[in-house]
C-alpha cells in the first residue's frame, strides 16, 4: 500500500537519477529486509507518539552503555551468522538445526478436523508454552542467570526486544523444541475466499501480524494500556514495562508475550495506572553488566559476561547438588 501511494514520489526521484531504470531503483528499496523496515517504522511510531524527549531514538542518540549493549545485541540478531551463532549457543542451536526435522512426525495437529480448529489450538498451545518457559526463565537460577541480560538494560527502548544472547536463544529453543513440535503449523487446506472460515484466516494473519510488532512496541516508551483489550486479551506496552520493572511489587508478574489469558488464569497479572508505571525503575539491583559504557565493555557484555554469569550459577547449582563431605571429627588423644 506504501508503495502504490507512494510511486509518483518514487518515479520523480528516480528521474532525478538518469541512466538508473525504475525498476532497479525500485528493487534496491525492496531488498531492504522486513526486519529493518519494521524496526525503522517502530522507532518513527513511538517518537511521533511519545515526543523526542522519551523516545528511543533520544535514548540512542546519548549513547548510554545500555544503549550499546543493545546496539551489539541487535546487530548480531540481524546479521546472518550461520555457524558462528552455532559457536556462540555452544553447538544448542546447531543441534536444533540438525534435528528439527525428525519430530515433524509426532505433530498431532494433522488429527485435528479443520484449519480453524487447527489454527486455534497451535495458537493457544504456543502461546501457553511460551508463558511457562518464560516463568521457568525466572524461577530456576541457571535459566535467570542467562534470561538477567535481557532486563539488565535500565531503560526501556525499542532495541530491548533484541536483547538476547545467542546462548539464551539456544537455551530457549532447546525447551520449546519438543513442545511445540505436538503442535506445529496448520496442516489443512485454509478456506476459500468469502468462505466463513475465511474470517479465521484473516484473524490469523492479523494476530501473528500484531504480536510481531506489538514486542517492538512493548519495549518502547509507550505506556498505554490499550484497554480492556490489554486487560483481559493482548499484551501491552504497560503491562510489559511492569515485567522489567525493579520494584519488589512487580517481581515475577506479567510473564506472557501475546494472551492475558495465562497471567490471570495463574495468579501473574499485574497492572497500574499510566502514571505510576513511567516513574518506575527499570533493571537490575544486581546488574553484572553496562558497567562503563565503552565499546570495549559492551563487546565483552555481550560475547564474555554472560557466559561467566552463567558458569557461576551453574558451578552453585553443582555445589548445591553434591553431598556435603563428613567433617572429620578430630581424635582424642591422652597423654
Amino acid at each position: 500500500m506504501l508503495l502504490a501511494a507512494g510511486t509518483g514520489h518514487l518515479q520523480h526521484l528516480a528521474s532525478a537519477h538518469q541512466g538508473v531504470p525504475f525498476y532497479l531503483f525500485l528493487s534496491l528499496l525492496l531488498a531492504i529486509p522486513a526486519s529493518i523496515s519494521i524496526l525503522a517504522a517502530a522507532f518513527l511510531f513511538e517518537w511521533l507518539v511519545v515526543g523526542w524527549s522519551r523516545s528511543s531514538l533520544k535514548t540512542v542518540w546519548e549513547a548510554r552503555a545500555s544503549v550499546k549493549l543493545d546496539v551489539v545485541s541487535i546487530t548480531i540478531t540481524l546479521l546472518p551468522l550461520g555457524r558462528v551463532g552455532y559457536v556462540l549457543s555452544l553447538g544448542l542451536l546447531f543441534a536444533i538445526d540438525v534435528h528439527s526435522g525428525e519430530l515433524a512426525n509426532i505433530s498431532l495437529t494433522r488429527f485435528l478436523p479443520l484449519w480453524g480448529i487447527q489454527v486455534t489450538c497451535v495458537l493457544l498451545f504456543q502461546s501457553f508454552i511460551k508463558y511457562w518457559v518464560h516463568r521457568l526463565e525466572h524461577a530456576i537460577p541457571a535459566l535467570w542467570a542467562l534470561h538477567k541480560f535481557h532486563h539488565s538494560a535500565d531503560r526501556m527502548s525499542i532495541l530491548n526486544t533484541a536483547r538476547q544472547t545467542q546462548l539464551a536463544r539456544g537455551v530457549e529453543e532447546v525447551l520449546l523444541f519438543v513442545p511445540l513440535a505436538l503442535l506445529s503449523n496448520p496442516t489443512a487446506p485454509r478456506p476459500v475466499v468469502g468462505s466463513l472460515g475465511f474470517v479465521t484466516v484473516v484473524i490469523y494473519l492479523a494476530f501473528r501480524t500484531f504480536t510481531g510488532i506489538n514486542m517492538y512496541l512493548c519495549h518502547s516508551n509507550l505506556t498505554t494500556g490499550y484497554g480492556w483489550i490489554g486487560r483481559w486479551l493482548l499484551l501491552s506496552p504497560r503491562m510489559h514495562r511492569l515485567h522489567h520493572a525493579t520494584s519488589p511489587s512487580y517481581y515475577n508478574k506479567n510473564f506472557t508475550f501475546d494472551l492475558v489469558i495465562w497471567d490471570r488464569l495463574f495468579g501473574t497479572y499485574a497492572a497500574c495506572d499510566a502514571t505510576a508505571v513511567t516513574h518506575l525503575p527499570l533493571g537490575l539491583d544486581d546488574n553484572p553488566f553496562n558497567s562503563r559504557g565503552t565499546i570495549t565493555d559492551a563487546l565483552g557484555g555481550y560475547f564474555l559476561t554472560p557466559y561467566v554469569v552463567f558458569w557461576h550459577e551453574l558451578q552453585k547449582g553443582f555445589k548445591a547438588w553434591l553431598p556435603a563431605r563428613p567433617t572429620r571429627e578430630p581424635s582424642s588423644v591422652e597423654y
